[in-house]
């Protein structure tokens, strides 16, 4: 996973904006989604490393800057500030709540220990008001 946020990172220093628009709100919201729920500090940095390299090249990115200083390198340090703290602040931005909330439902809530278990529940906890009543 660090080495797939290795990628976007070099994508996003070798590629143009008019080849990569297409491509970049898929990319911010799962470069997100990792900075805030990966398992592992590596790659929750890394996709934080590769988030800030994608909005400072590319630009136009939603919220890019706002999230960035949400989500930056030390923030998502910690595995339960990324959770608790990070992910809500992040979720208030329309544009990656759905990503959050769906990782969580999808991949969080069922993994096999039961700190990332509990921590997605909680996590989920501060993400449903933030979703309305469409999620």
């Amino acid at each position: 996973r660090d080495a797939g946020c290795y990628v976007f990172w070099s994508f996003s220093r070798s590629y143009s904006s008019e080849i990569m628009a297409q491509y970049l709100p898929l990319i911010a919201q799962n470069l997100l989604v990792l900075s805030c729920f990966d398992r592992e500090i590596n790659c929750r940095r890394a996709a934080s490393a590769a988030f800030q390299e994608l909005v400072g090249r590319q630009g136009n990115i939603a919220h890019g800057i706002e999230a960035l200083t949400i989500a930056d390198y030390f923030t998502v340090s910690s595995r339960k500030a990324a959770y608790l703290k990070v992910a809500p602040k992040i979720a208030t931005f329309s544009e990656y709540s759905n990503s959050l909330a769906e990782h969580l439902m999808e991949t969080k809530i069922f993994h096999w220990e039961k700190a990332l278990r509990e921590l997605a529940a909680e996590a989920m906890g501060f993400l449903l008001p933030l979703l309305g009543s469409d999620f």
